[in-house]
């Protein structure tokens, strides 16, 4: 495996910018006050529509379905400034049949902090905000051998009962890095399969709660290169929460869908003639129960 200077130094800046941000926002508010927990269930990663467009990969066409087992901790908490604070950390375990990556480690790892708070509260239900998000996933079935994201903006909130609305911008940094040995099978080097961006992130947010015992949450995030605009990555986001008497601490039953849908053309070498991996859009879902902790 390739020594990567570029992954590390991006590393380095993510978590020195997720420390700095903690920090401030935690000299105003007491660690006690935080809503903390774990979640676990089981999923279904699924990367459909592959091509089999060579032999040399030994990969069929179709679609691939690996289910597992997830567990993650999170930290929820809005502090008397208003900031919102969204920390969680997951682990999950695969079953890996189709061997898309013939060297994958089974088990792989997604972290998501997230930050907002007001800039200033135009009526009691529109507000302007500033926003920090930073994630970063590992070693999926679909060949991500890491991806990190870093990207900070500002937006407009809307509030009304149990719906809010919010459109972003954001500015920031995007890193991708393909495992290396699908696309070196495939007539790729070893330090033809990563890219960094400086970038910008597009992204629409709904949500809506009814009665406080199910929620309805949509997101969608379009990721672009700052030189031209080109696409690195649209997300797609749903999620479905029910809380009941019977689920115990305020515990909630959770179904989630992630689509991830790359742009791998700038990877693309001629004198190759294969994309880099035969797909280029992938699919999470998970049904999880959620557990505070206080």
């Amino acid at each position: 495996m390739k020594t990567n200077i570029i992954g590390t130094s991006v590393k380095k800046s993510l978590y020195a910018s997720l420390s700095t941000t903690l920090l401030l926002v935690g000299s105003s508010s007491s660690l006690n006050a935080f809503e903390w927990g774990m979640t676990t269930g089981a999923q279904d990663f699924v990367v459909p529509n592959i091509v089999d467009d060579t032999p040399l990969d030994g990969i069929s066409a179709g679609d691939s379905h690996t289910f597992g087992v997830n567990v993650g901790v999170y930290l929820n908490h809005t502090n008397k400034l208003g900031i919102n604070v969204l920390a969680k950390a997951e682990a999950l375990v695969d079953y890996d049949k189709d061997e898309l990556d013939p060297d994958h480690i089974p088990v792989w790892f997604k972290f998501l902090v997230d930050f907002d708070g007001p800039i200033i509260a135009l009526n009691d239900h529109n507000t302007l905000k500033w926003y920090v998000l930073m994630d970063n996933k590992q070693n999926t079935v679909s060949c991500i051998e890491r991806e990190i994201r870093s990207h900070y903006g500002v937006g407009y909130d809307f509030a009304m009962g149990g719906f809010t609305f919010d459109i972003n911008a954001f500015l920031g940094f995007y890193y991708i890095e393909l495992d290396d040995d699908t696309p070196v099978n495939r007539g790729y080097t070893r330090q033809q399969t990563d890219d960094g961006e400086a970038s910008n992130l597009m992204q629409i947010e709904m949500s809506y709660n009814l009665q406080e015992s199910l929620l309805f949450y949509a997101t969608l995030k379009h990721y672009s290169a700052n030189s031209g605009f080109e696409k690195l990555e649209t997300d797609y986001n749903a999620l479905v929460s029910y809380k009941s008497d019977w689920l115990e601490n305020g515990s909630s039953l959770n179904l989630s869908v992630e689509y991830s849908d790359y742009d791998f053309s700038r990877f693309y070498l001629p004198s190759v003639g294969l994309p880099i991996v035969p797909f280029d859009n992938d699919m999470l879902i998970q049904a999880y129960l959620k557990i505070p902790f206080n």
